[in-house]
């Protein structure tokens, strides 16, 4: 889907200090936040205290400070959040109708284009679920794991206060250094986000890129797909031990080879890749 022209722009700020309780639950107190005229949005404003495992975290909840959304043509939806002074950008796309539907939060592989996900996103769509593709600020041209865990977190946090959006089926995909940082952000944060993932869906993950990853497997509690490929640069033939070693690790995992895909999944496999992560999805959410 390309974006052609910029029809309408209506921005909204959510409150600071305010909202702090919007990453632990999904609230039914709402305060209305207009943000545009073919939406309903909603945002919870109504502090909830943390569950017996969020008090155990050894992290801080990370708090979308705003969040501005744009419409574009059809269902797709531009977005910028922000958090500690930094803009993260993206594109949501919505299914048909008004919701709330569930939702999944892509991360691309290392200096990847989130555009080059756009099929996937457009599929999950097409089948009733939102998808967002988030454009990962760099540091000083770096990037990190932990801090692109930290932006998706945000990201999280600003898109699940939309009424449209059903915040207790959350999944996050990532591809690659992609799926180390999806990995690290489900581990990390469950604690705090429990009431809201479902699962995981890790294309080709760089475990090898970090030393503790492991250690963090089991504090998630939904359920995780590894999707290989089983050719030429894929993790299934360079990193067999971590591939078997992860799926031991979580709680709850499976892989899936795709035939005939490597490391990219650019090839015929492709298809069959985003039917696996559509069925995932589907047999995983929580009913409503």
């Amino acid at each position: 889907m390309r974006i052609n022209v910029l029809k309408k722009l209506c921005c909204v700020l959510v409150a600071l200090a305010a909202l702090l309780s919007m990453v632990t639950s999904c609230s039914t107190a709402e305060s209305e936040i207009t943000v545009s005229s073919e939406l309903n949005v909603t945002t919870s404003d109504t502090v909830t205290e943390p569950s017996e495992s969020s008090a155990e975290a050894s992290v801080d909840k990370i708090i979308a400070e705003g969040i501005e959304l744009v419409d574009y043509e059809d269902n797709l939806k531009g977005i910028k959040v922000y958090r500690d002074e930094r803009e993260i950008d993206g594109l949501l796309y919505l299914p048909e109708g008004n919701g709330p539907f569930p939702v999944c939060f892509f991360v691309q592989g290392l200096g990847a284009p989130s555009v080059a996900y756009e099929d996937i996103a457009e599929s999950l769509a097409e089948n009733g679920i939102a998808a967002v593709l988030i454009d990962f600020p760099a540091d000083d041209g770096k990037y990190s794991y932990v801090t692109e865990a930290e932006d998706l977190m945000a990201v999280v946090d600003g898109v699940t206060s939309f009424t449209f959006i059903y915040c207790r089926n959350v999944f996050l995909w990532g591809h690659s250094f992609g799926g180390l940082a999806v990995t690290y952000a489900g581990c990390e944060y469950f604690p705090y986000y429990a009431q809201k993932f479902k699962g995981l869906i890790l294309l080709e993950p760089s475990f090898e890129q970090s030393s503790d990853i492991f250690e963090k497997m089991p504090q998630f509690g939904g359920k995780t797909l590894i999707l290989t490929g089983n050719t030429g640069s894929s993790v299934s033939l360079s990193h067999p031990d971590l591939i078997e070693k992860a799926k031991n690790t979580f709680n709850n995992a499976d892989i899936k080879a795709i035939e005939g895909e490597d490391h990219y999944f650019t090839g015929p496999g492709r298809n069959a890749m985003i039917q696996a992560t559509l069925d995932f999805i589907l047999n995983s959410m929580e009913k409503e």
